[in-house]
Order: structure tokens, then C-alpha cells, then sequence
């Protein structure tokens, strides 16, 4: 298995700073470019790869488990229990925007589309707090990994557990963002 964290010579570690990572990403290609001395396509994708995977913290987790403690990760279909309840909020929401869009799809008239206006703009409202939740809990996320690297540094065995279960909250919350956001691109245009 490839090591991303030795390619951008980033420390195996839950949290990284990404400004360091990101000058570490770009300095490496540079020295790897194609177009530079002694650099190559292969080299330079690798670096790519690592990059994308060392700057996302759902990836990164995954990927620091399956090098440090194989087999601790695991893909799930199950909601993590400390997103049930914003799980529960967000599919109401996207069932009644499918039920929107299907209204809006079978409007025949400029003034049925006008009635729909406002159930639009309170959907878009619903829809702009639900972003706003999943970002905050993006950022709790984000506290925790960042308070349990802390404990890594100390005895990386003692939050394997802990780890796991942060990757598949950062998981969910990474694909309920984007779809949350394809939502909202599809309810403005």
C-alpha cells in the first residue's frame, strides 16, 4: 500500500496542518512536474493522489487506519448514532424537495410557477439552515480530530476506536454536503 503522508513527507497523523501540507504538495510538485527535470507522469499523479487523500479528513483517517491498524475501518451503510438525528432532518428535507420538484416539473402556467414561490423560498431557507448544520457539524468533528491527535501523539492504540468512528461521521457528512449543495444548485436554477 502506497504511504500518502511519506510521499508529501507529512508525520502519520490524524490532524494536519493545511497550509503545511499544502506547501509541501506543491513544492514536491514542482520538483515532480512533467515538464520538469527528472519529473514524471507517474510520480507526479502519485503525488495528486496523496495530496487529495491527505487533505480531506475522512480520507486521511481512512487511510492512516488502513496503514497503522488494517482492518480497523470498515464500510458501513449505517448512520453514525451521533448523526441520526440531523440524518432524520436532512431526508425529510430532500423528500420534500423531491415532492417540490415534481410540482414544479407538472407546472403548466407562468402563474402556477408563480404560486410555487413561496413554498421555493422556504425551501430554500430549510435547505440553507440544513448546510449550515452539517457544516457545524463538520467543524465539532474537526475539534474532536484535532483533540484526539493530542491522544495519538501519547499511544496511538488507545483512540483506533475513536478514529473509526470519526471517519464515518466525516464520511456521511462529506456526502450530505455535497448532495445538500447539488439540492440547492438544482432548487436556483
Amino acid at each position: 500500500m502506497t504511504d500518502h503522508f511519506a510521499a508529501l513527507a507529512q508525520p502519520r497523523r490524524p490532524w494536519l496542518d493545511a497550509e503545511t501540507l499544502r506547501e509541501s504538495f506543491q513544492r514536491a510538485a514542482a520538483q515532480q512536474h512533467p515538464d520538469a527535470p527528472g519529473g514524471g507522469d507517474a510520480r507526479f499523479a502519485a503525488l495528486n493522489s496523496a495530496h487529495t487523500v491527505l487533505r480531506e479528513p475522512a480520507a486521511r483517517l481512512r487511510h492512516l487506519l488502513d496503514l497503522t491498524a488494517p482492518g480497523r475501518t470498515s464500510v458501513t451503510a449505517s448512520i453514525p448514532p451521533a448523526l441520526g438525528d440531523l440524518f432524520m432532518e436532512l431526508a425529510t428535507l430532500r423528500s420534500s424537495l423531491t415532492r417540490f420538484r415534481e410540482k414544479e416539473a407538472t407546472a403548466a402556467s407562468a402563474l402556477q410557477r408563480a404560486l410555487l414561490a413561496g413554498e421555493k423560498f422556504a425551501l430554500r431557507s430549510i435547505l440553507d439552515l440544513a448546510l449550515h448544520r452539517v457544516t457545524e457539524a463538520h467543524n465539532t468533528a474537526l475539534s474532536e480530530l484535532r483533540a484526539l491527535d493530542g491522544a495519538w501523539a501519547a499511544d496511538p492504540t488507545t483512540v483506533l476506536d475513536d478514529l473509526a468512528a470519526l471517519q464515518a461521521r466525516f464520511a456521511f457528512l462529506g456526502k450530505w454536503s455535497a448532495q445538500l449543495r447539488e439540492d440547492r444548485f438544482q432548487l436556483n436554477a
